[in-house]
């Protein structure tokens, strides 16, 4: 769906990790890599890595601690983008269209978990939010997706380019934000959708242009 992905393996041995960045260093020279849990989330299982020396203990901390918070202590890598902008577009739809509500920037994080949220994104041109919110409605359209979705990306803020990470298919902590700047009701519309309406029939065929800024610390 011409939707860009960042180069990464799958569930892997420290070997295989190990021949990874070594590949990546011959395109990329100097690069890290992400390690991360097959089955995490949180910041949980994740290690970024930019010695090649220290993968070893990296690799052994991150499946240990997926082994202690999901059970499963399998782990995979990704080439580490380091300086990286998180940007999350929050997509509705109700099984054969789907609307956008804008992006989030959650940037500022600790320990790999996010602090602060703005909506809109104060750091992305027009041309940019056009590009990364068409390859989000490309990914939900190709699915038939039905309910709220926050599809995530990565921006790499020297190179300019971005690639797309994951869908976090549920309503997420920071939607409020999104509901102060369109003035939608997140909450209610998903429920709507789960019990049949159509984008139509409440009235969301096209999305509300944002207004303002609003933003939530995380404490």
């Amino acid at each position: 769906h011409q939707v860009p992905l960042l180069p990464g393996t799958g569930a892997a041995t420290l070997e295989q990790v190990q021949a990874f960045l070594a590949a990546q260093r011959q395109q990329h020279p100097g690069c890290g890599v992400m390690l991360k849990a097959v089955a995490g989330g949180g910041g949980r299982g994740m290690r970024a890595v930019f010695d090649a020396d220290a993968l070893p203990e990296a690799y052994a901390r991150c499946s240990s601690e997926a082994q202690a918070a999901f059970g499963v202590a399998a782990v995979y890598a990704e080439r580490l983008i380091p300086r990286a902008r998180h940007i999350e577009i929050q997509l509705l739809g109700d099984g054969r269209e789907v609307v956008s509500f804008g992006e989030r920037e959650c940037t500022l994080q600790r320990r790999f978990q996010k602090l602060v949220e703005i909506a809109p994104s104060p750091t992305l041109d027009a041309a940019l939010r056009e590009r990364m919110t068409a390859c989000a409605l490309r990914l939900a359209r190709a699915v038939g997706y039905r309910s709220l979705g926050t599809f995530e990306f990565l921006l790499d803020d020297e190179r300019g380019d971005f690639v797309f990470i994951e869908v976090n298919p549920r309503l997420q902590v920071e939607h409020t934000v999104t509901e102060e700047v369109t003035g939608v009701d997140l909450v209610q519309a998903q429920i709507a959708i789960a019990a049949g309406a159509s984008l139509a029939s409440l009235g969301l065929s096209s999305p509300p242009p944002a207004r303002g800024f609003a933003v939530q610390w995380r404490i």
